[in-house]
């Protein structure tokens, strides 16, 4: 079996199909090709491609019948729809758990698409070109979404982010929203864990992100340059965020700090708030109990900041080069303060320091 899913992966990345039989089905009035595919000791089918002059709406069943045989459709192949301008509608089933490099490229005339959640990776550029589509559900099974997939959507305004733990989301050399440039809502599911580095990287046209209570990590440069960005809510259940996660996000002027207990917040070389010129707010939750290193390295911009009484730690550099700061009171509650944790906070001329550091 190993041996056969090796092979399978083989032949998925170099675009070749693993097939015995290629074959027309026609479900809802349209006629695709479809292969067989073995994957394991089971037989399924794939989409294989579609006629050239292909328009309006489709429906890719569950399943499909050849030779008197039934065979569940497992995959979209790569460049199964590539150049269907014409195509405006496309209606994915709960069978299929990947969708191919290029499945989707150049459908300019496709507005919109829901990712079920049967789906577990959505190739690289499967979507790229889809000038036309104006919102994306991702579905909750997504764990990979590669390179460039949904390059050049450039009517894309809303995209409903639902995959619990997606683990990889392109980088920043090649990002999965690049050319999306009037993205301006994301919503985030409740049962996300996981926001993925890079993930919404140079989406300067977003305005606003709701983070749920079910989120414990922020990856590496997730927000990075989403200049739009006004204010953000850390919620109480996030444990780390990562370096540069909002770098860059220069319209950012308030941030609301909840969470309980985070460990990780970038370090000196890649702070989370860099370049956050404007970053002027700073309201810490009254159930943090820890403010990690380096968490508001170098906001200069920051006069003023409120450490509830549940704060017990206060980590390396959580402050430095914050010289718009003039005073700081720390409560009764803190019994550490990290190294050079206001090293360089040139504006300050009051720190009352407890008994119980």
């Amino acid at each position: 079996m190993k041996k056969n899913l090796f092979l399978f992966a083989i032949l998925l990345i170099s675009g070749q199909a693993a097939y015995a039989d290629t074959f027309s089905y026609t479900y809802m009035g349209q006629t695709l090709s479809y292969s067989t595919i073995l994957y394991g000791s089971v037989t399924y089918a794939q989409v294989y491609s579609c006629p050239s002059g292909l328009t309006g709406s489709v429906e890719i069943p569950e399943t499909v019948t050849y030779n008197g045989n039934t065979y569940s459709v497992f995959t979209i192949r790569p460049s199964a729809f590539s150049g269907r301008s014409g195509l405006t509608s496309v209606t994915i089933p709960n069978s299929v758990t990947s969708i191919g490099n290029y499945a989707f490229r150049g459908c300019s005339g496709l507005t919109s698409v829901s990712i079920p959640n049967s789906v577990t990776s959505i190739e690289s550029y499967a979507f790229y070109g889809c000038s036309g589509l104006t919102s994306v559900t991702i579905g909750n099974s997504v764990t990979s979404i590669e390179n460039y997939a949904f390059r050049g959507c450039s009517g894309l305004t809303s995209v409903v982010f639902n995959a619990t733990n997606c683990t990889y989301m392109g980088s920043s050399s090649y990002p999965v929203f690049e050319g999306c440039t009037n993205l301006v809502t994301l919503t985030i599911g409740d049962n996300v864990t996981n926001i993925p580095n890079y993930a919404f990287y140079g989406r300067s046209r977003l305005t606003s992100i709701s983070i749920p209570n079910s989120v414990t990590s922020i990856g590496n440069s997730a927000f990075c340059g989403c200049r739009g960005l006004t204010s953000v809510t850390i919620p109480d259940s996030v444990t780390s965020i990562g370096n540069d996660a909002f770098r860059g996000c220069s319209g950012l002027t308030s941030v609301v700090f909840n969470a309980t207990n985070c460990t990780y917040m970038g370090s000196s070389s890649y702070p989370v708030f860099e370049g956050c010129t404007n970053l002027v707010t700073l309201t810490i939750g009254d159930n943090v109990t820890n403010i990690p290193n380096y968490a508001f390295y170098g906001r200069s911009g920051l006069t003023s900041i409120s450490i509830p009484n549940s704060v017990t730690s206060i980590g390396n550099r959580a402050f430095k080069d914050c010289s718009g700061l003039t005073s700081v009171t720390i409560p009764n509650s803190v019994t550490s303060i990290g190294n050079s944790a206001f090293y360089g906070c040139s504006g300050l001329t009051s720190v009352t320091i407890p008994d119980s550091v």
